[in-house]
């Protein structure tokens, strides 16, 4: 169940940019939220998209507004591969072009919806800001999804920018200080890409124990965890999602490998493994409820998360979506 975090003084509304939003995979919907001949609406990034399902069964998002006069597409009809707007019936292919206009023949040019880019994995459905994907959806180091078992939660919902928890991947000195976690990692050694960030740590934790882990942040919004807990492995993650108030929507996904126990045995990983995640977020929660988030007086502690700022300052925005609200 979601954390829905208060709406009082001190929410903070994401910066307003020219560029928009960040050219990242932004999980949109469990996948079983979205069955075959359903459609269903989310507002999303600064503005609204449909989500649905066709006869091929695969997941679609677009752009949530009829191009005619604007009705809300996520209370139309999927009809085949194809969505149909309730009010005069113009109907949608899956790429977004307008295929049927009861009332003519002719059917102009601009009447389309934006596709976005869009793929299912980890029990969510995804959704790229952009035109095309800069790169994959968000995985875990070392395992494949078809390896492992897992569980999909709604994790938390706060009124900062997405990036902004996500801090949390290279902001030691909090891990310490808030979480009592035992840590030590050299800055220098952090991998920090055009679009992901990896390093390997060590962690203690002084309810659970040693934590051997490999750690991978996609995009600005996406962090996964995988390694092992006391002799066991088991694997976290968790991604924000913008909505247009301001505010970001999280998911976490907790797994182990399938070959390893048995069913209980695996379950119980999970749960550990998903509990330590859910300690986190809500130790988080009432800073992340009031916080100004800006880079200001960073001291040497800071070195790594100095790094995190630099990443979230050039990674590409976007709002390709824009026109077609």
């Amino acid at each position: 169940m979601a954390l829905r975090a208060d709406t009082e003084r001190h929410s903070a509304k994401p910066r307003k940019t020219a560029g928009g939003f960040h050219q990242s995979w932004y999980a949109i919907a469990c996948s079983d939220e979205v069955r075959a001949g359903r459609v269903i609406g989310r507002d999303f990034l600064d503005g609204r998209a449909i989500v649905y399902r066709g006869d091929s069964g695969r997941p679609v998002v677009m752009s949530a507004f009829c191009r005619h006069l604007g009705a809300d597409l996520s209370i139309g009809e999927v009809i085949g591969d194809e969505i149909r707007c309730a009010f005069h019936h113009w109907q949608y292919g899956a790429d977004g072009v307008c295929t049927k206009i009861p009332a003519s023949d002719k059917i102009p040019k601009a009447a389309r919806l934006f596709k976005f880019p869009t793929a299912e994995k980890w029990g969510l459905i995804w959704a790229f800001n952009g035109e095309r994907p800069l790169f994959d959806v968000p995985d875990f180091p070392n395992f494949a999804e078809s390896a492992l078992d897992y569980r999909t939660d709604e994790a938390f919902d706060l009124p900062v920018e997405p990036w902004v928890p996500f801090t949390n991947s290279m902001d030691f000195q909090h891990l310490r200080i808030l979480h009592g976690l035992k840590i030590e990692c050299d800055p220098e050694r952090i991998e920090v890409g055009d679009y992901r960030i990896e390093y390997d740590v060590r962690f203690e934790d002084p309810k659970l124990g040693i934590f051997d882990q490999s750690i991978r942040v996609t995009g600005t919004n996406t962090i996964a965890l995988a390694g092992r807990l006391n002799g066991m492995n088991i694997l976290s993650m968790a991604t924000g999602t913008p909505t247009p108030d301001g505010r970001t929507h999280g998911w976490s996904v907790t797994a182990t490998p399938r070959a390893e126990g048995n069913e209980s045995e695996r379950e119980q990983r999970m749960q550990i493994g998903h509990a330590f995640f859910s300690r986190l977020i809500e130790e988080d929660e009432p800073i992340m409820k009031t916080i100004r988030m800006r880079e200001g007086l960073l001291i040497d502690a800071d070195r790594a998360l100095a790094r995190f700022f630099q990443y979230v300052k050039r990674f590409p925005t976007a709002r390709p979506a824009a026109r077609f609200a």
